[in-house]
């Protein structure tokens, strides 16, 4: 079991609460006492007081029955997640000054258990017994390292398989720590799929770009990367963020180092913003939403509807602006213009 104490909260992280929630870790950035997070789980007791739409089945942690929101990320769903926390768990809901709103947070106190991908994985690994699920997640994971070149110690395993309340119908949810871990390892996807070994889904859209989910023995698959702790690089009151307008861009990308992600960052100019916003054209585009990790292209033009924000160093009071999509303001969205299919990007973004 991973100590609190110990803990270095990482996107991707499964968070069991006292009061029987299964939050997830948002991003990198938190405050000393408490993680930035979404609710993935709630206490079936409990489902009365959220008025969202919900999945039609249920999971067990324990003793604990569990049921899950369809949506996880609409500006609707959000509000109404605040607003139920406000009285079940009041101290969840974080006003950050750095961004200027409330958060949905974990005050560490109010956890019970933490489930890391990486030690997930170690413990599966080390099991002696596999059910059907486990052994085909065991095989892709040991499939890609050897492929790749990528050790074991740098995978994880996520979602339902990490938090032992899988079932034959589950995917594989698979996290690769390290940038460049990760290219080798979606390099080694693609490369078994040559092969015949794994094909690769392409369900719409997004699966055509971003080629990172698969299909291995009739079970799907997906490859996402985590930030290395030395990759962390950001502190916790090191940025102010001010939002500014919501704005619709088409940007060119300069650089895509960190944009598998999430928070997904990618460099931006030659900026064309649709409206005037009076100051100067931003320089990154960032996404707080998965589905864009790993979306673009250096030298892609994207298509990007957002928030403009202000960015303020307090160590050196330098300012810069970006573009945040996510920031729960609407429709938003970052596309690749030469990936845009017939259809209407509102009818993609769903």
């Amino acid at each position: 079991m991973v100590k609190i104490s110990e803990w270095v909260p990482r996107d991707g992280d499964a968070i069991f609460t006292k009061e029987g929630f299964i939050f997830y870790t948002i991003g990198y950035v938190h405050p000393e006492d408490r993680v930035i997070a979404f609710i993935k789980y709630i206490p079936k007791e409990l489902q009365s007081h959220f008025k969202v739409p919900w999945l039609p089945y249920e999971w067990q942690l324990g003793n604990t029955p569990l049921v899950r929101p369809k949506k996880l990320y609409s500006p609707q769903i959000y509000a109404s997640v605040i607003s139920s926390l406000k009285e079940i768990i009041p101290d969840a809901v974080y006003f950050n000054p750095y961004v200027g709103k409330e958060l949905v947070t974990v005050p560490k106190k109010h956890i019970k258990e933490i489930y890391v991908p990486s030690e997930r994985l170690k413990r599966l690994l080390e099991k002696q017994d596999h059910d059907e699920l486990e052994r085909k997640a065991v095989e892709v994971i040991e499939m890609l390292s050897k492929e790749s070149g990528v050790p074991v110690e740098n995978f994880g395993i996520h979602g339902s398989i990490s938090l032992q309340m899988h079932n034959q119908q589950s995917d594989i949810d698979i996290c690769i720590y390290g940038a460049e871990n990760f290219r080798k390892v979606k390099n080694a996807f693609h490369n078994l799929y040559s092969k015949g070994v794994v094909s690769i889904l392409q369900v719409d859209e997004f699966d055509s770009i971003r080629r990172n989910r698969g299909v291995y023995q009739n079970t799907r698959f997906v490859i996402n990367a985590t930030r290395k702790i030395e990759e962390m690089k950001e502190k916790f009151g090191q940025y102010k963020y001010e939002a500014i307008m919501p704005i619709e861009a088409t940007c060119r990308v300069t650089s895509n180092d960190e944009s598998m992600f999430r928070p997904s960052i990618y460099e931006v100019d030659d900026c064309q913003l649709k409206q005037k916003c009076g100051v100067e054209k931003p320089s990154k585009v960032v996404s707080m939403i998965g589905q864009f990790r790993d979306f673009a292209s250096v030298g892609e033009k994207i298509k990007v509807r957002g928030m403009l924000e202000k960015v303020e160093n307090l160590k050196t009071g330098e300012t810069s602006y970006r573009i945040v999509v996510g920031s729960g303001v609407g429709k938003e969205y970052l596309w690749p213009i030469n990936s845009l299919s017939s259809s209407p990007i509102e009818n993609i973004i769903k």
